[in-house]
């Protein structure tokens, strides 16, 4: 977590909203003491899960992976290198977004 003060915070709230929504957690302080966080809500969100919620959306990312995995072997049945993997999950990040 980055410490901000709450004046940092008031002279440039839109930046570090920016920030924030991009996973990027604050500490807000006074007087070198911690007052606050400030969060992403995604990470917000994960923090009022309860574990079932927890585990069901481990599970959910492990199946991602998974299915990425078989992608990539279908694609490259030798294996795709590092860079080709990257390379191909962004395409696929580009299709699904655009």
């Amino acid at each position: 977590m980055r410490p901000i003060s709450p004046l940092d915070l008031r002279r440039s709230l839109g930046r570090i909203l920016d920030e924030a929504s991009t996973g990027q957690r604050f500490l807000i302080e006074r007087d070198h003491r911690p007052i606050a966080a400030l969060v992403s809500v995604e990470d917000a969100t994960s923090l009022d899960e309860g574990p079932d919620e927890r585990r069901e959306r481990r599970r959910r990312a492990l199946d991602r992976l998974a299915a990425l995995g078989d992608r990539m072997l279908e694609a490259h049945p030798e294996g795709p290198d590092a860079v080709t993997a990257l390379r191909l999950e962004r395409r696929r990040d580009d299709s699904i977004d655009g």
